[in-house]
């Protein structure tokens, strides 16, 4: 029996009254819109049938980081492209106390609430300037889970704002509030991690990484944000794994001098929320994907009881993270035989295999949100998902704001209407390419093996809902 056992997710419930399975909300949801249409589930199964040799994920490639800092009187900091905090644990017992404090639903949100998802874009410009000719969709791990546990008849409660900019489409978590807090928290899941991680002296005061990639999934090309619990530096060396070139850390420079330090991309002091400001610094390291982990804490009582891990393989799956860490605790005392620390890829590509069907109806339905924003007249609604199997599409209130500040908006929508359907479907030739940066393409193709055609393609017949720009489609 695997020794990855462990309790129920807090995440997934077996409740019968799916009304009463979301925690208690300590605001009140924001209002909605006038009801568009609803989704059926069930309906997106003929059509998950033409996404079947498309639902799997490919290409992996690390884009950008960025790190939330604490500095007094700064507003919001970031520092790009950050790095997350360093495996450091202890080697000896160690007894902690529970977690104790106020911890936020969404980070970015709480920190950046009137455009949650433009830090990330801006460290995605930052260190990948041609990044709205490339990508399809912009959504965070939290999003996408939440429309896979729709495909999959699962029973959390959700709301996320769609809105097309340029030829993207952009998914936006919505909790009631930016500054929604976790209630109840209990355990150890912040606790050992502040005892057992490090940041490094180019991040000191951080509280937060957050980390970008991008992938191809159901025929589209994806750049999804997540939060990264730390990265293990690989054995016997004594720096970190870089996938990109070591950045000199900047003084602070504040939204109104964006111009020079991100290559032409501004952020507005316009785009900021009169309460909150932005500060961008530069500074960090790029860290190569294959030395991130998730980190979990359970108690030793449970350990053998159930699948811990395959409990977290849908997350892991999203965000591509290779490497779980799970601690068991003996009554809030961490002994070092008791953490186990494992690659977790072929766990992660079994249960993409194994999940096939929920996959292509993934696929499917996000294909099918792609063309109701198109023809959307303000190119943007909302999603709500609060009966199981059915998902409402409303009118997205003015209140909801926008995905994006406007200069940046523009600044996507100018970049994204050079792009071509060349783009999409293009294998790249890795040939020169370090064995780390093939492993960013893809982790199943570590070694660099990479299925090349060598014949030309021609995609002009082609199209990214019947084919996935396949090359091969006659006129």
């Amino acid at each position: 029996m695997s020794s990855f056992r462990s309790q129920s997710s807090r995440y997934l419930h077996h409740r019968s009254n799916f009304a009463s399975k979301s925690p208690t909300p300590t605001s009140p949801p924001p209002p909605l819109g006038e009801l568009r249409q609803t989704i059926d589930v069930d309906h997106l199964d003929d059509d998950a049938k033409e996404f079947s040799h498309l639902a799997t994920i490919s290409d992996v490639r690390t884009v950008a980081s960025y790190s939330w800092v604490d500095k007094s009187g700064l507003g919001s900091t970031v520092l790009i492209p950050g790095l997350p905090p360093l495996w450091t644990p202890s080697k000896t017992a160690t007894r902690l106390s529970e977690d104790s404090g106020t911890y936020f639903r969404d980070r970015n949100a709480a920190r950046y609430p009137k455009h949650p998802i433009e830090p990330g874009v801006v460290a995605g410009l930052r260190l990948a300037p041609d990044l709205p000719k490339e990508i399809d969709v912009v959504a965070c791990g939290s999003t996408i889970g939440n429309l896979l546990r729709f495909v999959r008849r699962q029973d959390a409660a959700f709301r996320i704002l769609v809105e097309k900019v340029g030829d993207t489409v952009f998914f936006i978590r919505r909790e009631n509030s930016p500054t929604e807090l976790i209630p109840n928290v209990r355990g150890y899941g912040h606790a050992f991690p502040e005892a057992n991680t490090t940041w490094e002296a180019p991040v000191k005061g951080s509280s937060s990484h957050q980390r970008l990639i991008r992938y191809r999934f159901g025929g589209l090309d994806f750049l999804v944000r997540f939060e990264a619990d730390g990265y293990i530096k690989e054995s016997g060396s004594l720096s970190p794994v870089i996938a990109s070139t070591k950045t000199k850390a900047d003084p602070d420079v504040s939204v109104d001098s964006l111009a020079g330090l991100l290559s032409g991309v501004a952020v507005p002091t316009q785009s900021v929320g009169s309460t909150t400001s932005l500060v961008i610094k530069e500074g960090g390291t790029l860290i190569d994907q294959h030395c991130i982990f998730d980190l979990k804490t359970r108690s030793i009582k449970s350990r053998f009881l159930k699948d811990h891990l395959d409990e977290q393989l849908p997350r892991l799956w999203i965000s591509q993270i290779p490497n779980f860490i799970l601690a068991f605790h003996t009554t809030g005392v961490f002994m070092p035989a008791d953490t186990e620390v494992k690659d977790v890829r072929s766990e992660v590509d079994k249960w993409e295999r194994t999940h096939s069907q929920d996959l292509a109806r993934l696929a499917a339905f996000v294909h099918e949100i792609i063309e109701l924003v198109s023809a959307s007249d303000d190119s943007k609604f909302e999603l709500r998902y609060g009966e199981i199997g059915k998902l409402e599409v409303h009118d997205q209130l003015p209140d909801a704001g926008d995905a994006l500040s406007p200069e940046i908006a523009e600044q996507w929508k100018n970049l994204s209407a050079h792009a071509t359907g060349l783009r999409r479907g293009v294998q790249v030739d890795d040939s020169d390419l370090g064995c780390d940066e093939k492993y960013d393409r893809n982790w199943q193709d570590y070694d660099g093996n990479l299925d090349r055609e060598s014949e030309d393609l021609d995609y002009t017949a082609c199209s990214a809902h019947d084919c996935g720009y396949c090359g091969k489609c006659p006129y």
